[in-house]
């Protein structure tokens, strides 16, 4: 038997790679571990990484989605400030 876990993720956008900064300054606080995919979920990367959230940034351009691949599905509120609306 298999179980579902939830899937919670948030649209944002990185506009540059001071956005990309101090966006993972902040994720890095919280226990959870987080992934930035893109919009059909084809293609993942550690959203606590560096280089892998410019490369992101790029790649994803309009489709980057925040992940939080833990149980609770928990997204912080510092993420609205990134949020596509």
């Amino acid at each position: 038997m298999t179980t579902n876990k939830c899937h919670s993720r948030a649209h944002i956008e990185l506009k540059s790679q001071m956005d990309v900064v101090e966006f993972i300054q902040k994720l890095i606080h919280f226990k959870d571990n987080y992934s930035i995919e893109n919009k059909n979920a084809s293609a993942r990367i550690n959203a606590k990484s560096i280089l892998g959230v410019i490369l992101a940034m790029y790649e994803y351009a309009g489709e980057m989605y925040l992940v939080n691949d833990s149980n609770d599905g928990f997204i912080p509120s510092f993420v609205d400030h990134y949020r596509v609306l």
